[in-house]
């Protein structure tokens, strides 16, 4: 058999198996395009994550926080998150009281320190050798 003929073959095959790859990611994007509505939670390729508040043509525009809004391209959507991640504003807002209470009660138990007037000591000249 000649060795060119085998050359040819397996060149064919790579070519025809990078052009199903090319339609299998074309057909993931359109799907992830079409998957997107007003309400989903979405990550950016930059990271960003956000939940869809509107469409304008080809843009999207996205809310990453409660008020703050943000204008990107419907392409730079890299997935679509299942669920969204719960807020939790109530617990948080609990932990620091809990730490200043548990602060005071620590304060309450040990006594004042008294403060006493010392004179500051300056550190002694460096001798210098010649």
């Amino acid at each position: 058999m000649d060795p060119n003929i085998i050359l040819f073959g397996a060149l064919g095959v790579m070519i025809v198996f990078m052009f199903m790859n090319n339609k299998k990611r074309k057909k993931q994007a359109e799907d992830l395009q079409t998957s997107i509505v007003v309400g989903s939670y979405v990550m950016l390729t930059s990271g960003i994550y956000g939940t869809v508040a509107a469409f304008e043509g080809d843009k999207v525009i996205l809310e990453t926080a409660p008020g703050t809004k943000l204008v990107v391209n419907k392409l730079a959507i890299r997935q679509v998150e299942a669920n969204k991640p719960a807020t939790a504003k109530a617990p948080a807002a609990a932990k620091p009281a809990a730490k200043k209470a548990s602060a005071n009660k620590a304060a309450a138990k040990k006594p004042a320190a008294k403060t006493t007037s010392t004179a500051v000591k300056k550190p002694a000249a460096k001798k210098s050798a010649k």
